[in-house]
């Protein structure tokens, strides 16, 4: 009833498919994908998808409303409709791929409205206050640590060149095709114009290290904006888990497993670096 009201789409076959750590997504008749927020997320940079499909970007842009908005209400949550795109989620055996177009936004004109890239990182300073959580109450000292890193890192950022960046250019956000490219970016909700390394730490999230940033092409990169990169997603991926009390196994798999490798990736990324 809320796709006829709101976008006056009849759907005879509405499937459950896998959404992100905010949303949770239908598809609909195999032609349109339905994203809905979950309680208390709103959604964000939805105008940006229409101005990144226009640079040529693999970005799904927003259907309208029949008001004309980007999103619409089902009850007290938000939800949009995009054309669907068939794929798969993307695996470290797409890296080639994800690498190649990786560099294709970090080409793209910064014609696109985003935010400049903000490197107070208050989320990471709030995990201050959850040291006691029985999640992460033995490792705090480490926690600790690991802001303190951080924190002192941002100390010596420079100017460096700056793109358009997505921020979370995981496998989860990518979309292969049948053709084994990139069919679709997702989820540009952190979108900003930044560093390129604040792009690249992903990198370092899978075995093909060296060869992703070969095939990037990966050349003149700053190691403290990379180190900054590395630490802060690891502490903001541990404080987001932690805070919400969602996804406990995450905590070390996308928190402290990732802090605890960022002297050993920055070891490998200062072969790339200016």
């Amino acid at each position: 009833m809320d796709l006829l009201r709101d976008y006056r789409l009849t759907v005879a076959d509405l499937v459950p498919h896998s959404g992100g750590f905010a949303t949770e997504g239908w598809v609909a008749d195999r032609r349109w994908f339905v994203k809905r927020w979950k309680d208390g997320a709103e959604p964000l940079g939805l105008t940006q998808l229409e101005e990144l499909h226009g640079l040529g970007l693999p970005v799904v842009e927003p259907l309208r409303t029949v008001d004309g908005e980007l999103s619409a209400r089902s009850g007290s949550r938000a939800y949009a409709v995009f054309p669907y795109v068939a794929g798969r989620t993307a695996t470290w055996e797409d890296w080639r791929a994800v690498a190649r177009a990786l560099r294709q936004v970090h080409e793209a004109p910064r014609q696109v409205t985003l935010p400049p890239a903000d490197v107070s990182e208050p989320h990471i300073h709030n995990l201050v206050r959850y040291l006691r959580h029985p999640w992460i109450a033995d490792r705090a000292d480490l926690v600790r640590a690991a802001i303190a890193r951080l924190d002192d890192v941002r100390t010596r950022l420079k100017p460096v060149p700056e793109v358009v960046c997505h921020t979370d250019f995981h496998g989860l956000n990518v979309l292969i095709g049948a053709d084994g490219e990139v069919a679709a970016i997702l989820d540009w909700e952190s979108a900003v114009i930044g560093p390129r390394e604040y792009d690249l730490w992903v990198a370092a999230d899978g075995e093909p290290l060296v060869e992703f940033l070969d095939a990037y092409g990966a050349d003149g990169l700053d190691p403290d904006h990379l180190e900054f990169a590395l630490l802060a997603r690891g502490l903001r991926d541990l404080a987001a888990r932690v805070m919400t009390e969602v996804d406990r196994p995450g905590v070390d798999t996308w928190g402290f497993d990732r802090i605890a490798r960022v002297d050993s990736n920055l070891e490998i990324f200062r072969r790339y670096c200016a």
